[in-house]
């Protein structure tokens, strides 16, 4: 596998290199920058393969795949000056950061992609969606649970827009738990049984031969608890309201207007 070198040490990177370091095969040499001090320290000091580097450049002088991880509001100092040489590859996980963006501000005519990875890459359980496809990019998140290739920006932001709801789910949960705490259930109690409940949810969406609407029917019976609940509260309106603060949040993130029917039955032929 490539060199990697990660710019920006936070919790992704974290993943990254923990999900990279854990397999059966050797561990590929990762470079990491001094930005995360402590947890950079931390990754070096139980991973033999990874060293902390002196800055940014000398990141990009020892690796050949170069992963950008910092915030969005500190691409532009954290990238400022730095030399990226055209024969490196650039995967940019800055979130709402254009590879046009990406690759102005670096100034170079190395390969740009763009990519989602989410925490489970640490387990190797999770797909990643990188836009274009290229090969480095491929490699590097096959080994990490699966690379989901994009061909089109447009595409990538509305994946980023569904990344948007995963602390939905767990503030939905937490209103569970508050619920069932007013009904005089000890909320430790009532935070154990969820997260029980909802560990066997994530096993079943393990089962890729089940559509997920299928999933719906296979967990109701009819007029039971469970449809009682989905059609009187997560109801047409309801539904209609998610669907609309995603548009909103798509446009937000650039993909509004970018994708029209001709490009969507193209996308879907493919």
């Amino acid at each position: 596998m490539a060199r990697i070198g990660i710019i920006g040490v936070g919790e992704i990177a974290r993943a990254m290199v923990e999900g990279l370091c854990a397999g059966e095969g050797a561990p590929p040499e990762i470079f990491l920058s001094p930005r995360g001090a402590g947890t950079a320290a931390d990754l070096a000091g139980c991973h033999p393969t990874v060293r902390v580097c002196s800055g940014n450049q000398d990141v990009i002088d020892r690796a050949t795949l170069i992963v950008l991880a910092v915030r969005p509001g500190q691409c532009a100092e954290a990238l400022a000056g730095l030399t990226v040489p055209a024969d490196r590859v650039v995967v940019s996980v800055v979130a709402g950061v254009a590879i046009d963006e990406v690759r102005r501000t670096l100034g170079t005519a190395a390969p740009v992609v763009r990519a989602i990875p989410l925490p489970a890459v640490r387990s190797r359980t999770s797909v990643t969606v990188v836009c274009p496809d290229h090969p480095a990019a491929a490699a590097l998140f096959g080994t990490l649970g699966g690379a989901l290739p994009l061909a089109d920006e447009a595409s990538f932001n509305v994946f980023s827009a569904l990344t948007g709801t995963i602390t939905s789910h767990y503030a939905y949960l937490a209103t569970l738990t508050e619920w069932a705490a007013g009904q005089g259930i000890p909320a430790e109690d009532a935070d154990q049984y969820l997260r029980s409940l909802f560990q066997d949810v994530g096993r079943a969406l393990g089962d890729g031969s089940r559509p997920l609407p299928r999933l719906v029917a296979d967990h109701e019976t009819p007029n039971g608890s469970n449809e009682r609940v989905r059609t009187t509260w997560f109801d047409e309106k309801n539904a209609d309201a998610l669907k609309e603060t995603l548009d909103a949040l798509l446009a937000h993130l650039g993909g509004a207007g970018q994708r029209t029917p001709d490009s969507l039955d193209a996308n879907n032929s493919r």
